[in-house]
């Protein structure tokens, strides 16, 4: 017999390819092993994604440091796990979009009642469709965001030269992923309350700041006051890309779609 991956011949006892560590397989497609496959693959405890996602949290200077440096086996690569962020993200816009399409009114948040003025009512408006916007284009939004976040982060860290742009590219994509797997999964869990997610919202911003901040902090071997001083030079870098990108996003939403009528009406 011979592998269906690659073609080498192999002896007829052997469970995977000695050549490109195929698994060997010799039952028909069926629900049971269809299954089998896909939660192994994904919930063994062996499985790499797991291993990826916990080892991303407790020392990620070695899953990354380790990818960029040539190991390519033991952990999930950054594309993989790129895509599973955003196959998480697009299902928290379905979710939402057609279970909880009021997850986005913040009511507590503002004052009700007649001594409400104009003003308030259309800023509480804006407010309500600029968060409907922001979370449903959420990881194209963030798909952007990414190679200025490498060229930031190339730029804080210029005295760092173990790391050329494409190599930040890949601490980026992976902290992001990471991040956003993390988080859309809090989401997911707490559509069914408008001020649970409000808050969950809110903390996400405070878990980016601290993991991204872990991240650097492990893979450059900084101290308490160099990650500090990396931190806010990062912060004005991304503060002027932030508002960049949002005049780009609100003139979109101006042109394009009938955001200014919805708030007006």
């Amino acid at each position: 017999m011979e592998c269906k991956n690659c073609h080498t011949n192999l002896r007829t006892d052997f469970s995977y390819c000695p050549d490109c560590g195929a698994k060997v397989i010799r039952n028909r497609l069926t629900v049971k092993n269809l299954w089998y496959d896909a939660t192994e693959r994904f919930f063994n405890i062996d499985n790499t994604f797991l291993i990826t996602f916990k080892h991303l949290f407790t020392k990620p200077d070695e899953v990354i440091g380790g990818y960029i440096n040539g190991v390519r086996k033991k952990y999930l690569n950054p594309i993989n796990y790129f895509t599973i962020a955003l196959t998480l993200g697009g299902l928290f816009v379905y979710v939402y979009s057609e279970f909880f399409p009021n997850a986005f009114d913040f009511d507590f948040l503002y004052n009700h009642g007649d001594s409400m003025s104009e003003a308030d009512k259309m800023g509480q408006e804006f407010q309500k469709n600029w968060n409907t916007y922001f979370f449903k284009y959420q990881s194209l939004f963030y798909i952007a965001m990414l190679p200025f976040l490498a060229m930031i982060s190339r730029l804080v860290f210029f005295n760092k030269k173990q790391y050329n742009l494409s190599e930040h590219f890949v601490i980026n994509i992976y902290a992001y992923s990471h991040m956003s797997i993390i988080v859309n999964l809090l989401y997911l869990l707490s559509l069914w309350n408008s001020r649970l997610f409000f808050y969950v919202s809110f903390g996400n911003m405070i878990f980016q700041i601290l993991f991204f901040t872990w991240v650097f902090h492990k893979i450059f071997n900084l101290t308490i006051k160099q990650t500090a001083l990396k931190l806010l030079l990062f912060f004005l870098a991304l503060f002027v890309i932030y508002i960049i990108m949002v005049i780009i996003v609100f003139g979109y939403m101006i042109i394009f779609t009938d955001f200014v009528e919805k708030i007006t009406t």
